[in-house]
């Protein structure tokens, strides 16, 4: 039987100090290499969320401008939202996130044939039950994301249509089963909807559409976001007339950008 041999490590370990000293910099250059490269990665995941977002956000405004709104109306959704949330004791970070998901809201409308969402006249029944369908559409659209923005966009845009009664739409939700962020965002759409000309209607006095959101609390509307809207309905009204005014005077006619860069 022939008894194994090992080699000597004196012969290996010469020179341990100098020998560790190279390991030490090989693992830092490893651990370069593999920063370096990570940072590769979370730029090109960053540069691929953001393509993502601002393609739907395009959906967004393109479906908008076939269902006849001014290419501000979705902005003006999300700030109308993110100060009633304000109001609501939100987070500022939450609101900020509110403020672009509400952006989100009509974004199943690109679903819809333009003949029908820019009729001049009133929807026959199956073309309203086809309306109907698009915040499933929106959703749908959006998918099940794990992403914030986009998981809380497409809550909204299932639910902006919900009543607090429950005779809203899609799902006929009532009260607090409505997600609050969908129930801020139908009272912000509302009001918009109806201080704005559309194909089928001229705009309403703003006094008028007060009263109705009024008579509205508890039925179509959460009591609870209807007294925010009205505490700081001085703020949203500063907003609009400053958004229509950059309108009428042609600043914001073709506009596709950030609100805030119009000022």
């Amino acid at each position: 039987m022939t008894t194994p041999t090992f080699p000597d490590p004196t012969l290996s370990l010469a020179d341990p100090a100098g020998e560790i000293e190279r390991l030490a910099r090989r693992i830092e250059q490893a651990e370069a290499e593999v920063a370096a490269l990570r940072a590769e990665r979370d730029r090109a995941l960053n540069a691929i969320a953001t393509l993502r977002n601002e393609t739907f956000f395009d959906l967004a405004r393109s479906a908008e401008r076939n269902d006849g709104e001014s290419p501000l109306h979705t902005a003006r959704i999300g700030i109308y939202t993110s100060l009633i949330a304000t109001e609501l004791g939100y987070p500022e970070d939450q609101c900020a996130l509110l403020e672009s998901a509400a952006q989100l809201h009509d974004i199943g409308k690109i679903g819809i044939h333009s003949s029908i969402l820019s009729k001049p006249g009133p929807l026959t029944t199956a073309e309203w039950k086809m309306m109907r369908e698009h915040p499933r559409i929106g959703a749908s659209i959006i998918g099940d994301s794990e992403v914030p923005l986009l998981r809380l966009a497409a809550e909204i845009a299932m639910t902006h249509h919900e009543h607090f009664n429950g005779i809203g739409y899609p799902l006929g939700l009532a009260g607090e089963a409505i997600p609050l962020a969908g129930r801020i965002v139908g009272l912000a759409d509302f009001f918009d909807a109806l201080t704005h000309d559309r194909s089928y209607r001229k705009a309403l006095p703003v006094d008028q559409v007060l009263s109705m959101i009024s008579e509205r609390r508890g039925e179509q509307f959460d009591p609870r976001v209807v007294d925010a809207f009205m505490r700081i309905f001085e703020q949203i009204e500063e907003v609009r007339e400053q958004l229509v005014e950059q309108e009428a005077f042609g600043e914001a006619a073709e506009w596709d950008g950030p609100w805030w860069m119009l000022y």
